[in-house]
């Protein structure tokens, strides 16, 4: 066999190895995809957790939440995610501080705290309304003391729970697991018939394997 037919015959099965294993994930993707679901919408809000959660509520509705004013002129946390009806109680660490509400939702009724309060002072309020709520310390408004409150559903950060993003299991997406073997196979295959056609077109063929007319 010559270079020219040993080429033609190597790239002729590396093609058919190419389609015999890509299609068959096609196939099994479509009839996946009616069949299952992914692990997130099994999931409920109530089972999910983080640091904004509380024992005595959990960060659901009716639980409760804590916000410092603190000496070093911040909210503590300045970004809280609660669900509605979650009662979030502001906490005077430090003197001199107030609580003036810049935007919320339309329909929404905070009021914020707007006199000057001192060390040991509390307030509290229930949000009810989904959305965002931003507010400041206007004594310590030019040092950035200001916040928000994003009451949803889930009471979680998006971004930190992973809806926006980040690795998922091949499952989740109805794809067998099974089918990036055979990708990854056939990937390897392609590249072994490329490095050894580069080998045979650099160096030449095998005395053994020239044609009997060649001089």
């Amino acid at each position: 066999m010559n270079r020219r037919d040993f080429l033609k015959t190597a790239s002729g099965v590396t093609g058919t190895a190419a389609v015999a294993s890509v299609a068959p994930p096609a196939v099994a993707q479509e009839e996946d995809d009616g069949n299952e679901t992914t692990s997130s919408d099994n999931e409920t809000a109530g089972n999910e957790s983080d640091g904004n959660e509380t024992a005595g509520g959990g960060g659901g509705g009716g639980g409760t939440e804590t916000v410092e004013l603190t000496g070093d002129n911040v909210f503590d946390p300045d970004e809280l995610y609660i669900q509605p009806g979650t009662t979030v109680v502001f906490e005077w660490t430090s003197d001199g501080h107030n609580i003036v509400v810049e935007d919320q939702p339309a329909d929404a009724n905070w009021e914020g705290h707007e006199p000057i309060e001192n060390e040991g002072f509390t307030y509290e309020h229930t949000f009810e309304v989904m959305g965002e709520y931003a507010y400041y310390c206007k004594p310590h408004a030019s040092l950035g003391m200001e916040a928000t409150i994003t009451v949803n559903e889930s009471g979680q950060n998006p971004a930190a729970s992973g809806e926006g993003g980040g690795e998922v299991d091949p499952h989740e997406l109805g794809v067998p697991f099974q089918a990036h073997f055979v990708g990854i196979a056939t990937i390897l295959a392609i590249f072994m018939s490329l490095v050894f056609s580069f080998y045979v077109l650099k160096y030449g063929e095998s005395p053994n394997t020239s044609s009997p007319n060649r001089k």
